[in-house]
């Protein structure tokens, strides 16, 4: 199955419904899922950003939130740097580009609207998700150690929107 816009349709928004779905494919998808509270959350305030993945559209072009397969929660945290906070496919759905495809989306729309910097955390030994982002431009910026529950480190990420000035230049005000 490949990874086309045709077969599973992105959308920017999570409401009622979907929300117990995208609960449903965190269960399936991480060791320790976000709870429905969790999700609530951080669909809420300004800023949010949401990707959603489906299998295949529902009858008469509605989407059918049965079949998400996909999910990327980011939130704004200052006016040109967002916060991707989960990442999340469907264990039979992985190694597809569906990722690839909702951070591609994300870093492309986000990009467009002003942001500059895009940073994330993530468990140390996801070797899968190290090679994914480091593919799409983060580069490994820190680490926290033990920070997880099951004694994993963190590794902090970063991606400045290529053409933005470095980050010095930024701080000291010479845009040119």
């Amino acid at each position: 199955m490949h990874c086309d816009r045709t077969a599973r349709k992105m959308v920017r928004g999570i409401k009622g419904p979907l929300l117990e779905s995208a609960t449903e494919l965190l269960q399936r998808a991480m060791d320790s899922p976000w709870s429905v509270d969790q999700v609530e959350a951080a669909l809420v305030g300004r800023g949010t950003r949401h990707r959603l993945r489906w299998e295949q559209e529902g009858e008469a072009g509605r989407l059918d939130p049965g079949a998400l397969i996909g999910l990327l929660l980011a939130r704004r945290v200052a006016h040109d740097e967002l916060e991707i906070d989960l990442v999340a496919v469907d264990p039979a759905q992985r190694r597809r580009g569906i990722a690839r495809a909702l951070l591609r989306d994300l870093l492309e729309a986000e990009s467009a609207e002003g942001i500059v910097d895009f940073r994330l955390e993530m468990a140390a030994t996801n070797d899968p998700a190290r090679a994914l982002y480091a593919s799409l431009g983060f580069v490994v910026v820190g680490r926290r150690a033990r920070y997880y529950p099951d004694g994993d480190d963190a590794l902090l990420w970063s991606r400045r929107s290529p053409g933005a000035p470095a980050m010095g230049d930024r701080i000291c005000g010479r845009e040119d």
